[in-house]
């Protein structure tokens, strides 16, 4: 057996409920995601859900949810936080850091990118405006990402609603 097929086994994963992929899929996934995937780390966070949980199969969602949380506690940029403990829990650290280096990559090159143009061309005032529609862009599907990520993280359980609302 190929050892990029063979799945890292975390205590207490429900790997019986998830689909097997190898180490390349997953790392062409988080590749994809970071050079199409935009709208800030909500919205990311909750397309790997659907992609990774729902769609795929790769993970269960007890898995997610767990690596979800984990991230949230821990300082710094979410998505990318996921993306590596995802790689993580099925590929060891070199999967970790094989699909942080993927996800993170693209984003970084695009940046340089974007600020090159814009430092060169941003006083014209189309690029001004297309800087700000984008903008707009954004932040509809940050808030759409943010609405389901709420709703599949808190569910119907009183108890949780009481402290998400308490927290705001």
């Amino acid at each position: 057996m190929n050892s990029l097929s063979v799945r890292h086994s975390s205590p207490g994963s429900a790997e019986n409920t998830a689909t097997q992929f190898g180490l390349i899929e997953l790392a062409l996934y988080f590749l994809r995601l970071g050079t199409f995937g935009f709208g800030g780390p909500i919205a990311l966070v909750g397309h790997m859900q659907k992609d990774l949980v729902e769609e795929r199969q790769w993970f269960s969602q007890q898995d997610y949810l767990q690596g979800l949380a984990f991230c949230q506690l821990s300082p710094g940029p979410l998505a990318a936080q996921l993306a590596i403990y995802l790689g993580w829990l099925r590929y060891g650290a070199f999967g970790g850091t094989l699909t942080g280096v993927t996800f993170v990559l693209p984003s970084f090159l695009m940046v340089l990118v974007l600020a090159a143009f814009y430092v060169r061309f941003g006083s014209l005032s189309w690029i001004q405006g297309a800087f700000y529609s984008i903008g707009a862009a954004v932040i509809a599907i940050i808030a759409r990402s943010a609405v389901k990520l709420v709703r599949a993280t808190v569910g119907r359980d009183r108890i949780l609603w009481a402290i998400f609302l308490q927290w705001r």
